[in-house]
């Protein structure tokens, strides 16, 4: 009985005694993070570029671009009758973007939700910090997984 208890003792303070996890490993790993390297770059000039285009077809009311690196979002409101031909009016626009940008990746979507939040990342000052960059780098490309799912 006193062997037992000696054993499980020793077994319970080896286990007590081990390493934990540094948590300062853990936020290095993250601030290494894929995504984010090099620092994320916003392109404003081609983002109004691509908002002009983007209006001049018939039919939009609103439109609101966003680049980050070579991903470009673009949301479009449409109303009125011009719903009707709501696809024909998004492959129209994806094709004139994918004209005047041939290397970025171009997304584009009319969902009310996604309208709003791309105007409130559009409207986010671009920060040069690596940090707050790569955070709104993965705010963007949260609104990409949703206009695709």
């Amino acid at each position: 009985m006193r062997i037992t208890l000696f054993v499980l003792s020793l077994f319970f303070l080896a286990i007590g005694c081990t390493q934990q996890s540094n948590p300062q490993t853990k936020a290095k790993s993250a601030e290494e993070d894929p995504m984010c390297n090099p620092t994320p770059v916003r392109y404003f000039y081609l983002e109004q570029k691509a908002k002009s285009i983007t209006e001049q077809v018939k039919g939009i009311d609103q439109a609101v671009a966003v680049q980050i690196d070579d991903e470009l979002d673009v949301a479009i409101e449409v109303s009125n009758f011009n719903r009707l031909r709501l696809e024909s009016i998004r492959k129209e626009v994806s094709r004139k973007l994918k004209e005047e940008f041939p290397k970025t990746k171009i997304h584009v979507t009319s969902d009310k939700k996604l309208i709003n939040e791309l105007q409130k990342l559009s409207n986010t000052p671009w920060s040069t910090k690596k940090k707050k960059a790569c955070r709104q780098k993965k705010k963007l490309k949260q609104i990409e997984k949703q206009m695709n799912g």
